[in-house]
């Protein structure tokens, strides 16, 4: 039954694209975007990274065709509504306007998305069909889907290391920003941050919104809130971002030292103007915002268009632009591209430009930080940093020469540099993970502050130890006041002695010895004597 509902998909598909379909394939290249501007299934509700997104799509491709000699790309972006409805209207819409008489090279390059694997897979059973490449973020064995993996931001981690050796920490508090659309990606940093501080013998302390766990040394992961530098007095905030924050911080009036240690790609020309002024901010929908974390998810759009035109030129050099290929060879393509882009992409070198703030003062650049194959080196000559960044090839970087010493450090980094640092406690030794259910029911992580194995079992002994002791006060208790209290006479003894006072009195002298000697041996010891008065004597004497 499924597989006939897919069939009538795309026929209805390929009859919508042939009906007044062109007789001639455009010169224009295609490539479809599928992504949620809207996030919610009635597809009213914005997302600031949809919009983002869109925007970015249509500035790249102008940048492309403003550069190129060749074909021109058109990307045209189609809302999938965050839903697998909305995605298979989206894929739709899209091979519609591709039209399914050019939906190959050189007229037609593929789609880039969606985001998520429901979606993906939903669309993925009509499009692999028809043979119509994807590049998405995850991973697949599928041979239409190519995984593009988004960049690591291992090398934000090893920059954040390499500035607390040389501000000589020995501990900090660690902030982070979790209530935004980059919760991942914060987790993730702030995750391999802990895990690495720790294993440096350095004390974390994560802070959970408890004002005495701010200490003078600090490290924000994202964009500050305005609130944050009041709740804090003469201390050194290290701020790390993916983003431009130099005109934010250079508005923030504090009596704090702030160092901002963010990517040096963190400007697109042109794009936040597109984004505030967007058309899909309508007066219903409130203003525009940008967001500059958002860059990372703009550069792996660039990096998704850049696979799809260098496969393009590729083939080209073949002189095979004339008509359109063999979709299995395109694929084939495609996906050798993207290996040989992947593999580049991670031994590439990574750039981070270095700011000082001190109090009221505008940022300064005090230099730069590179990071390569888990080796960071700082430059503080910022000429030297220019020519660096030109070329991130690992030849081009061996041309470098030796990292500058520390004479060429600016003074007011030097005078920091002079500060005592002061011991902390409540330091993190471990990272311990929480699991949280979201609404598209994936897990996220999060972090708490843990406690090490000898901690742990000294507070178990600890707590055991008290436990016995108390136990055996409450034994010794009990003993002593059961031997030193005097136990009642029994009344059954007492009804004995009512029982053998009456048979002395009903019996003769002769008798009541007999009877004495029975009942009790206690009369043995008194003297016998005859009479009824010395019998009424002997009587009471027992």
């Amino acid at each position: 039954m499924g597989v006939s509902r897919t069939w009538y998909v795309i026929l209805v598909v390929i009859a919508a694209c042939t009906c007044g379909a062109r007789t001639e394939c455009g010169e224009t290249v295609q490539i479809s975007f599928l992504t949620s501007v809207h996030d919610d299934p009635s597809c009213t509700m914005l997302s600031p990274t949809g919009v983002t997104l869109y925007e970015a799509a249509k500035l790249l491709a102008e940048i492309h065709n403003n550069k190129t000699d060749g074909f021109e790309i058109e990307i045209t972006t189609v809302d999938t509504c965050g839903n697998i409805t909305g995605a298979l209207k989206a894929m739709m819409k899209a091979l519609v306007w591709a039209d399914v008489n050019c939906l190959y090279p050189p007229y037609y390059l593929g789609i880039i998305g969606p985001d998520t694997t429901t979606n993906i897979e939903a669309v993925y059973k009509v499009t692999s069909i028809l043979k119509v490449p994807h590049i998405i973020k995850k991973p697949s064995i599928s041979p239409y889907l190519h995984s593009l993996t988004e960049e690591s931001n291992s090398y934000l981690v090893e920059g954040i290391l390499k500035m607390i050796e040389i501000l000589k920490w020995k501990s900090f508090t660690l902030v982070t920003k979790v209530d935004d659309e980059n919760d991942d990606d914060v987790q993730n940093i702030t995750k391999k941050l802990t895990v690495n501080a720790i294993a440096n013998n350095l004390c974390v302390i994560i802070h959970d919104n408890d004002k005495e766990d701010y200490t003078s040394h600090i490290v924000h992961i994202g964009k500050p809130e305005n609130n944050f530098f009041n709740k804090l007095k003469n201390a050194t905030i290290l701020i790390i971002s993916e983003g431009n924050l130099k005109n934010y911080l250079n508005h923030i009036d504090s009596i704090n030292t702030i160092l901002l240690l963010e990517d040096s790609r963190n400007v697109i020309n042109g794009l936040e103007w597109r984004v505030e002024n967007s058309q899909w901010w309508a007066p219903d929908n409130g203003l525009g915002r940008y967001d500059a974390e958002e860059l990372k998810r703009v550069r792996w759009l660039e990096n998704a268009i850049k696979i799809y035109v260098k496969a393009l030129n590729a083939l080209c050099k073949n002189k095979k632009c004339n008509n359109q290929i063999n979709a299995l060879e395109w694929n084939h393509i495609v996906s050798n591209m993207l290996m040989t882009y992947n593999k580049e992409s991670e031994a590439a070198p990574k750039f981070l430009n270095l700011f000082m703030k001190k109090k009221t003062s505008n940022l300064e650049r005090l230099g730069d930080i590179v990071v390569h194959r888990n080796k960071t080196k700082v430059y503080w000559d910022k000429s030297k940093m220019d020519e660096k960044e030109k070329n991130v090839t690992e030849k081009t970087e061996k041309n470098y020469g030796a990292p500058r010493n520390n004479n060429n450090m600016s003074y007011i980094f030097r005078e920091l540099l002079k500060e005592e640092n002061k011991p902390q406690s409540r330091c993190a030794t471990a990272v311990k993970q929480i699991k949280i259910k979201k609404k598209d029911n994936e897990a996220t992580q999060v972090l708490v502050s843990g406690m090490s194995d000898n901690g742990w079992w000294t507070m178990v002994c600890t707590i055991s130890g008290i436990g016995i002791t108390m136990f055996l006060v409450g034994i010794l208790a009990v003993y002593v006041i059961y031997t030193n209290v005097q136990r009642p006479k029994c009344a059954k003894n007492k009804n004995h002695l009512d029982r053998d006072t009456n048979l002395r009195r009903m019996s003769n002298d002769r008798e009541l010895p007999t009877t004495i000697t029975t009942r009790n041996q206690r009369v043995l010891r008194s003297p016998h004597r005859r009479g009824s008065d010395r019998s009424t004597i002997s009587e009471k004497s027992v």
